[in-house]
């Protein structure tokens, strides 16, 4: 027997929205169906893998099938999409129906909010990552470049509903790299909730039975920072926790590193940098190393030195008056933002974490 969970509403300076929590994809798709003036974007392996059961929805309006792919994520593949949208005669009153994970959010997000200055859509997240972390908050972003995430908008969207047998479907590495943001979120909130998850993916796998449940708590979670700060003016910030060299070593692997992963290896880093620092987390830190490199770890032939990682931050958007603004762990829910200089200290801290660790590169 499955256990309900309660929708979990959003407050936004756009509009409210509410998140939907369903275990057949049939009563996620249900209310979209007379959804009028509806088109549907969606990951094309989503659509190949889940054609049946996604058949009522995708068949009955406009559907565009794209790849999932980090070049997606750009200008050019916001210009295809509204190309598209334009051949298909969407007007303001349209809805953007976006099925996938995190590209296809960001994309669609990035897209809804230019197309007409600003149309309708409705979210139905098909990875764990973005089940429990980017569905919600309104912020999306897209790659310039080399580099992620540069250019970006805020634009809430005007429901979610997320479908566990999406879940079902994804590889190991997927379900994986999801985790790596659930640890960020609890991370941001107590010991106990930290606690909770080490203990139960260690009892239960990574596909337990409480993964829902972590879903759910990671999403309120995060309700209550874009609440109070949804344009990331300030307590929002710490949601950056792990990022900035998550994202520096996702950029130097070309994306072989899966978000998720990148996260969870940029959060050791940093809480190394935290002890280094002082902050009295040593204890802990070790526990939540032990638990990344048990269950987060990844491969790579060859990694990025101190160097090349912290020369990747410098084009972070954290970078203010010429100093990294890193999040690091004062504890369990206490997350400090301090000023860094780009010097020797951080040099040595990095280099550090690299020489003295595993640094979770195994998989």
């Amino acid at each position: 027997m499955t256990t309900e969970l309660a929708p979990l509403d959003i407050a936004s300076l756009h509009h409210d929205y509410r998140v939907t929590f369903h275990h057949r994809l049939a009563d996620a798709i249900e209310p979209l169906l007379d959804i009028a003036e509806s088109v549907c974007i969606v990951d094309r392996n989503v659509a190949e893998v889940h054609q049946d059961a996604l058949a009522p929805l995708l068949t009955t309006r406009p559907t565009l099938l794209v790849d999932a792919l980090e070049s997606t994520k750009t200008l050019d593949g916001v210009e295809s999409l509204i190309d598209w949208m334009l051949e298909q005669g969407c007007t303001r009153s349209s809805t953007v129906i976006g099925i996938g994970g995190g590209i296809i959010q960001d994309v669609i997000t990035f897209t809804s909010h230019v197309y007409y200055r600003g149309v309708r859509f409705v979210l139905l997240p098909t990875t764990l990552l973005s089940m429990c972390d980017s569905c919600i908050g309104a912020k999306c972003g897209i790659n310039h470049g080399s580099f992620k995430n540069q250019l970006g908008v805020l634009h809430a969207p005007n429901e979610v509903h997320i479908a566990t047998p999406f879940l079902d479907t994804l590889a190991d590495a997927d379900i994986r790299s999801g985790y790596g943001e659930i640890v960020k979120l609890f991370l941001t909130e107590n010991a106990t909730d930290i606690d909770w998850v080490i203990d139960t993916v260690d009892r239960q796998g990574l596909r337990g039975p409480d993964l829902l449940a972590m879903i759910r708590r990671s999403l309120e979670i995060k309700k209550v920072i874009i609440e109070e700060d949804e344009y990331e003016a300030d307590l929002r910030r710490i949601l950056n926790y792990g990022h900035t060299f998550g994202h520096a070593l996702e950029a130097l692997t070309e994306h072989a590193v899966p978000h998720g992963l990148g996260v969870a290896w940029g959060i050791d880093l940093i809480n190394h940098l935290s002890v280094r620092r002082g902050f009295p987390v040593a204890e802990f830190t070790q526990r939540l190393h032990d638990f990344i490199d048990r269950h987060l770890g990844f491969q790579l032939e060859s990694f990025p030195s101190a160097e090349e990682l912290i020369d990747m931050t410098r084009r972070d958007k954290k970078v203010a008056a010429g100093q990294l603004n890193l999040v690091l762990l004062n504890g369990p829910g206490d997350l400090v933002i301090e000023p860094t200089p780009f010097g020797d200290d951080l040099l040595e801290g990095v280099r550090d974490f690299l020489e003295s660790t595993s640094a979770v590169r195994r998989g």
